[in-house]
């Protein structure tokens, strides 16, 4: 039987949906049973050591909205102050961006309080730390990245380095980074690249690349070479 490995993927208003979402999809791949059509493929899906089970965690059980009005709502499953009390412990905390804009007048990062802290409480306990884009500033506001190397969206990359602690280890070409149980990848579609590195790293190359191919994403094949450092002149 397969060991369960629950996600909660800290989200408010303001997240961006592309950090979250498509790689959602690409780790619950490996639930889907054995009989159903993706597994008709091929018989690499079957028997699969582990499947995930994925929580929404928000400030509240109100739908969050993304980056922009028109997008659709999200109905969180958990809030973090329940996950907290319930004594839940995460064995993957996924981060995607939150809202980037300063407060006007006091200039204070919107994201939650409520978030950073649940993030802050649940890191030292979870097998896995993973962020996209911007995600890594609620990491390092959560102190996790002290002493770690970590990249981030590479549009941001200088601001995020400049209000973050000098005791982070910036990357500015890579794709995505490894630091012991941390990981954290570039903007938005990186997100996706380092869902399927993580799925190599837990199933192995075969099933990977099983499922790369049903999602048809092309490969990186250097995770520390990101052609959009270049682009926004960081190399």
């Amino acid at each position: 039987m397969a060991q369960i490995l629950t996600v909660a993927v800290c989200i408010c208003n303001g997240v961006t949906y592309t950090d979250f979402i498509p790689p959602m999809e690409i780790l619950s791949s490996v639930n889907v049973p054995a009989t159903e059509t993706l597994a008709l493929l091929g018989d690499v899906m079957k028997n699969v050591p582990y499947k995930f089970a994925i929580d929404y965690v928000a400030p509240t059980k109100e739908p969050v909205g993304g980056t922009v009005s028109t997008l659709p709502k999200l109905n969180p499953t958990q809030t973090y102050s329940e996950a907290l009390s319930k004594g839940i412990q995460y064995d993957i905390i996924w981060i995607p961006a939150g809202p980037l804009a300063p407060d006007p007048v006091t200039g204070k990062n919107p994201t939650p309080e409520e978030q950073i802290d649940f993030i802050r409480k649940q890191g030292p306990g979870a097998k896995y730390i993973m962020s996209v884009c911007a995600g890594s500033l609620q990491l390092a506001m959560a102190g996790l990245l002290d002493g770690k190397r970590a990249t981030t969206n590479k549009a941001l990359y200088k601001v995020i380095v400049n209000e973050t602690s000098k005791a982070i280890n910036w990357v500015p070409k890579a794709r995505w980074v490894i630091d012991g149980n941390v990981w954290t990848s570039s903007g938005v579609a990186a997100g996706s690249d380092m869902a399927l590195a993580f799925l190599e790293h837990l199933f192995g190359r075969e099933l990977a690349q099983f499922v790369r191919g049903v999602f048809e994403i092309p490969e990186v094949n250097n995770s520390e070479d990101d052609p959009f450092a270049a682009f926004h002149g960081l190399v």
